[in-house]
């Protein structure tokens, strides 16, 4: 349960795939993930996540550095299990959305669903990115432990493509060819 300001307590669930995201419903503060203006989504979806970084610390079984809240992830809310792909919209960083479904965010989707029974291993579940509506599938392959936690091995499948290169070069004569230090 997480104080929302503007939406009051709100059960969030928080769930780690590579990054720890927080999970509501969209409907759960006022909005409809496929209707909402994304502005709206991203201003609720950033609540959300202030809201669980000031009332909750986050523990990472084997690395503290891993130990934060990444971003706040509004779903439709359909859960269960179905062949239908669920929707979602990832709101991460500094507000930044993913123009995919996100694959950690599928991968904590799924290991949050199969915690809470709303899914078997090997059952393949399909989401859909509510700005995009590209799709990604996901399934729990097998059990696992990380740290004392009960964990799941994940497998993600999407299309995803270049969108750019980048070269750096270095001059031998630059005086700061190896970098250098503010402090």
């Amino acid at each position: 349960m997480v104080d929302v300001p503007g939406h009051g307590k709100v059960v969030v669930d928080i769930a780690y795939g590579g990054a720890f995201y927080a999970f509501v419903s969209a409907e759960k503060l006022g909005l409809d993930i496929c209707s909402a203006k994304t502005r709206d989504l991203v201003d609720a979806a950033s609540t959300v996540t202030e809201a669980v970084k000031a009332q909750f610390k986050i523990n990472h079984p084997d690395s503290e550095d891993l130990a934060f809240l990444y971003g706040t992830i509004l779903t439709d809310g359909k859960d269960a299990y179905t062949k239908e792909p669920t929707t979602n919209i990832c709101v991460f960083a500094d507000e930044q959305v993913d123009r995919s479904p996100t694959g950690s965010g599928v991968t904590a989707r799924i290991a949050l669903q199969y915690h809470k029974g709303l899914l078997e291993l090997n059952q393949t579940r399909a989401f859909k990115s509510s700005t995009t509506g590209s799709v990604f599938t996901g399934k729990a392959v097998r059990e696992a432990k990380c740290g004392d936690f009960k964990a799941v091995i994940v497998e993600v499948s999407g299309q995803a493509h270049y969108t750019g290169t980048a070269s750096f070069i270095v001059e031998d004569d630059d005086p700061l060819r190896d970098g250098f230090l503010l402090k």
